[in-house]
């Protein structure tokens, strides 16, 4: 099972003891909030979503980023 990062753009804050329960992700930034998660396999995500959803946080954008080692030549 592969893994991914993803930026994750939601309205307003999301509350810090619901991100404690999501190690992958290393950074988040204030523009609304962006949660970066690394490392994410398909369940981890939709976990993820599934937390912010049941803490009533309005999800913006989920971005999957791409891998700058992979250049899509296999």
């Amino acid at each position: 099972m592969s893994k991914s990062t993803y930026e994750i753009r939601i309205t307003g804050t999301a509350p810090l003891d619901l991100l404690d329960n999501f190690h992958q992700i290393e950074s988040v930034e204030p523009a609304g909030t962006i949660l970066r998660a690394t490392q994410l396999d398909d369940a981890a995500l939709w976990g993820l979503l599934d937390a912010l959803r049941d803490a009533g946080i309005e999800l913006i954008e989920v971005r999957r980023e791409t891998d700058p080692d992979q250049d899509g030549d296999t």
